[in-house]
């Protein structure tokens, strides 16, 4: 009899181990962040700081993760495009991942008892690369809970620098590096932050509202936000079963209706206008025509309009458009804020983490009397 006791507390701990139960990252198991589109089992996501939220008491986590199409196996030297993904444990990152591969298995923990909330976040940006979360395993007959819904939510539009373009990268003569961008350093995450709120982020380094960087002095007109704001992503490489791109999957903003929505476009715009009036007022114009697509998918955000950090030439142009739309409109829920200037620089001179803290800061006064 005691031996087969034993045999059966020997046996019940084999199985222990051997049998989890598995979940889909789906809106019923997970709180969603950003947005994000569905294909068979996966869920994948494109834009900056995209990803899931949530608790469960198991003891041991395992999540699988899916690669895109630039997923090839190749090493983080052969690829700076790998898309890199944080998981955080309690708010603290535990794991740093690059999806190099189509299909990847990551142990979050085991034998951590309690019950712990958890994070994927995409920590790079949507043109370079997507990933998708396959699945969530967790120790047999627990369970996993979506994170509860913030009573704010903000949506935030924007170039590298709300992509966070090179912010763990502090040589200013390096280049573009999905390695080191991540999301939430930036000033419109640590902003979220700051105000207990849920977000979603629509950002592509480079884009601008008429034109993208332009190191030429000739128009960029094809990195235009208007181009990706009711699209799910805008991605080079394709990803999912069918090689989606983001920019052939439109969003449906009935499903997320953020609160205040924060633009801080014109940073990329500026090296194409300078202080030539005619494009200055081509700036305004777009400007405008902007501020009309983003308040017909969202009738009842506040708008906050913003430049700084990397030079506001053209926050006066803003400034113009936004007096022009609420008086054609009479739409006054929209304001303006200036953002501090770079001070502590990172990657190609972009804000490295204390300028964003700093911007963060200065966004984040501005959007508590809003609420008040």
């Amino acid at each position: 009899m005691k031996k087969f006791f034993l045999l059966l507390i020997i046996f019940n701990a084999f199985t222990a181990t051997l049998f989890a139960a598995d979940f889909k990252a789906a809106s019923e198991n997970v709180k969603l962040l950003g947005r994000s589109f569905f294909d068979g089992d996966t869920l994948w996501n494109c834009y900056s700081a995209t990803g899931v939220s949530f608790s469960t008491d198991s003891q041991k986590v395992e999540i699988t993760l899916a690669g895109d199409n630039k997923a090839n196996g190749q090493s983080i030297e052969q690829n700076t495009n790998i898309c890199r993904v944080g998981i955080f444990v309690d708010g603290k990152r535990t794991h740093n991942i690059l999806v190099q591969n189509r299909e990847e298995k990551i142990l979050v923990y085991e034998n951590n008892s309690g019950t712990h909330e958890i994070q994927i976040i995409k920590l790079s940006e949507s043109t370079s690369s997507t990933f998708g979360i396959k699945n969530i395993s967790v120790d047999d007959e627990k369970i996993i809970s979506p994170s509860p819904e913030k009573k704010l939510k903000i949506e935030f539009i924007g170039d590298s620098i709300t992509c966070g373009y090179g912010v763990d990268d502090e040589n200013l003569n390096h280049h573009f590096s999905t390695q080191t961008e991540d999301s939430t350093k930036t000033y419109a995450y640590k902003t979220a932050i700051n105000l207990n709120a849920d977000y979603s982020m629509v950002s592509n380094s480079g884009w601008g509202i008429i034109s993208g960087y332009s190191g030429d002095g000739q128009i960029k007109n094809q990195q235009v936000m208007k181009m990706a704001y009711d699209k799910t992503g805008f991605s080079y490489t394709g990803f999912g079963k069918k090689s989606y791109l983001g920019q052939r999957l439109p969003w449906d903003f009935s499903a997320w209706q953020p609160d205040i929505i924060v633009i801080n476009l014109g940073t990329n715009d500026a090296s194409y206008t300078k202080n030539n009036k005619e494009k200055c007022q081509a700036f305004v114009e777009g400007y405008i025509e902007f501020l009309e697509i983003v308040r017909k998918n969202n009738p009842n955000s506040k708008i906050v309009c913003t430049l700084g950090l990397m030079g506001s030439d053209l926050y006066p142009s803003i400034t113009k458009a936004v007096s022009e739309y609420s008086e054609m409109t009479n739409d006054n829920a929209i304001s303006c804020v200036k953002l501090p200037q770079t001070t502590n620089y990172a990657a190609d001179w972009h804000p490295a983490e204390k300028s964003h803290e700093k911007a963060a800061n200065v966004l984040t006064s501005a959007l508590q009397k809003l609420i008040e």
